[in-house]
């Protein structure tokens, strides 16, 4: 009776609480990422998908910001040869002609509450710029990690294109 009633709460949580987010940029590595909403655990090194940073927002509505997390609270954030580094990892900025992108993410520790999170693609919209800055917890909708176990975006689109419904 006990592992039947674990058995439908963890099935109730994994229905209300997980997702699976397709990837559609090359800002990050995975085809996919299974993610939850409850409990927010922040990680180094966990994906989060988040609300888009307020200079982003119109840009990006009705979608998320997916990053992997690699500044924790507490860590520092400095600046090497105009790169954003934070826990011992670089991130030059884009460069347009002599000069970056956008302002870089200023030198300081990270606020409780606060995480720095990237891509890993080079031209990656992520905390290395102040437009996007640090992501909060409150605006962190969920957590989780990469797969490939689910095809790219791209194939799916091309298996539905071909489909005769």
């Amino acid at each position: 009776m006990v592992l039947g009633a674990l058995f439908c709460l963890s099935g109730f949580w994994a229905l209300n609480a997980f997702r699976l987010n397709i990837n559609a940029s090359s800002s990050m590595p995975d085809n996919a990422y299974l993610m939850w909403t409850w409990p927010k655990l922040v990680w180094r090194g966990a994906v989060i998908a988040a609300l888009p940073p307020h200079a982003y927002a119109d840009r990006f509505e009705g979608l998320y910001f997916t990053k992997r997390v690699l500044g924790m609270p507490g860590d520092r954030i400095s600046h090497v040869d105009g790169a954003v580094c934070v826990a011992g990892t670089c991130h030059p900025p884009v460069m347009r002609g002599d000069a970056p992108f956008a302002s870089p993410l200023p030198e300081g520790e990270i606020p409780p509450g606060m995480y720095a999170a990237f891509g890993t693609s080079p031209d990656s919209l992520d905390s290395r710029y102040e437009t996007v800055g640090l992501f909060s917890r409150d605006r962190i909708v969920a957590v989780g990690f990469g797969t490939n176990l689910v095809p790219n975006w791209k194939d799916l689109k091309a298996w539905a294109d071909g489909q005769d419904y």
